[in-house]
């Protein structure tokens, strides 16, 4: 792989030859006034002139020593040490390149957020059979009558709500952790390839908190209808954080077709559709149960807060740039 001659960058693509001076360069120094051109390759024109000492000038354009030669005339230690430097500024590239192959991504960050959903939602499990919900999901029933302030944060990581524990709905809870999981590890992996893994953690967690607040704000609504105190209803939001890294996904290509496997056949959609088509379903669902039970909207609005939270991060991202 060539070099620039200037700044020693590898270039990977096809390189610029100046025609001043032969030289090898980048797209950023290819400009003669990037690079401190030599121009000893440049044409001089000579036009005849009537005088005597046209001859002499000619010469004087013809012999005129280049550059280059100019510079080796000054010694073979001068010539030594500019050797040595351009060696070291190749090792240099070299050393960077083969660190940036050995950090190629290996998405830990989106592993670590794998790991950590996995193994709260099984203890949130282990929890339904002990009867102490309460300590682990969210509830606003558990949070001002058992203090459980730690379930503000716990619940981001729990993928599926409390109602009553059963061998049949726990396997039907991990069955749709596996899917959930699935799911999330294209989502994650691009978000921490593109924009690093702190801005996946502080998406998610956003996220998250604002599903917490429209789970709040839906619970008190309804305190009217089954009082907090009588009726705790212990729910599990990542599926709010999820939400939250498939929309920022989505926002930059609101009005690209894109690709979704929304059923077994995939269908093209532009990102419009595809999000509006994410909120009506899980609206949908939620307006079919509350027909049973209101409070059962409780399991299926909040995480609809991750999207808007998505957003408002996503438009303050758009602003910094």
């Amino acid at each position: 792989m060539p070099y620039c001659e200037f700044c020693g960058e590898q270039v990977g693509y096809l390189p610029f030859t100046c025609k001043y001076c032969g030289g090898t360069y980048c797209t950023k120094h290819r400009l003669p006034e990037n690079h401190e051109c030599t121009f000893e390759l440049k044409h001089v024109p000579v036009s005849p002139t009537p005088t005597m000492d046209s001859r002499k000038r000619y010469q004087d354009v013809v012999l005129k020593k280049s550059a280059s030669k100019e510079y080796l005339d000054q010694g073979p230690k001068v010539l030594k040490k500019y050797l040595k430097r351009q060696d070291k500024q190749r090792k240099k590239t070299l050393k960077t390149f083969g660190r940036s192959q050995k950090a190629a991504p290996k998405y830990n960050y989106t592993k670590l957020l794998f790991s950590i959903i996995i193994i709260t939602s099984i203890v949130a499990l282990i929890f339904d059979y002990f009867g102490i919900s309460q300590y682990i999901y969210l509830s606003l029933n558990g949070v001002i009558f058992e203090y459980a302030f730690q379930s503000f944060f716990s619940s981001l990581f729990i993928s599926f709500s409390s109602s009553y524990f059963s061998w049949g709905s726990a396997i039907i809870n991990l069955f749709f952790l596996g899917f959930m999981m699935f799911f999330l590890y294209f989502m994650a992996r691009n978000i921490e390839f593109s924009y690093g893994a702190s801005h996946l953690f502080k998406l998610y967690i956003i996220s998250g908190l604002f599903s917490v607040l429209f789970y709040g704000l839906l619970r008190i609504a309804l305190s009217f209808y089954r009082p907090i105190d009588i009726y705790p209803v212990y729910v599990g939001l990542a599926w709010g954080g999820i939400y939250g890294l498939i929309s920022f996904i989505i926002f930059p290509m609101m009005n690209r077709k894109i690709k979704a496997l929304m059923t077994f056949v995939p269908m093209r959609l532009s990102g419009k559709s595809f999000l509006i088509m994410i909120i009506a379903i899980r609206l949908l669902f939620g307006l079919i149960y509350s027909v049973i039970d209101p409070l059962l909207i409780l399991y299926y609005f909040p995480e609809l807060g991750g999207i808007l939270g998505s957003f408002i991060y996503y438009k303050y991202k758009s602003l910094r740039r």
